[in-house]
């Protein structure tokens, strides 16, 4: 799944490798919410974009499906340009599909 929607790009990994998910684990952000996993889950979705896409994009996963979201840390650490979402494949494709179909509800352009 290679899914275009405005202000972030979307990615779904099935069956996560050995190598992705050392490579994935190794840049999470710790946060004291995420429930660590002894074996990769069926599938991980990654969101690119922008902070305030990615913001809302994670709460639109999160509500959308049984999901876990997570920072993954990028070059630059004090941008938040990347999350994974963690859960079994329908899970993931759902809350993707959430997100494509919804954020671009989320973005407003004009406030007065």
């Amino acid at each position: 799944m290679n899914r275009t929607t405005p202000g972030v790009s979307l990615r779904l990994v099935n069956r996560p490798s050995k190598g992705f998910w050392a490579i994935l684990e190794n840049r999470r952000a710790t946060s004291s919410h995420f429930e660590e996993y002894k074996t990769p889950p069926d599938a991980v979705g990654l969101i690119q974009g922008t902070v305030a896409a990615i913001l809302a994009a994670s709460d639109i996963a999160e509500k959308a499906a049984a999901v876990q979201v997570a920072e993954i840390r990028g070059v630059c650490p004090s941008q938040v340009t990347l999350i994974a979402v963690y859960g079994d494949t329908s899970a993931v494709e759902a809350a993707l599909h959430a997100v494509q179909d919804q954020l671009c509800n989320t973005v407003f352009s004009n406030f007065a």
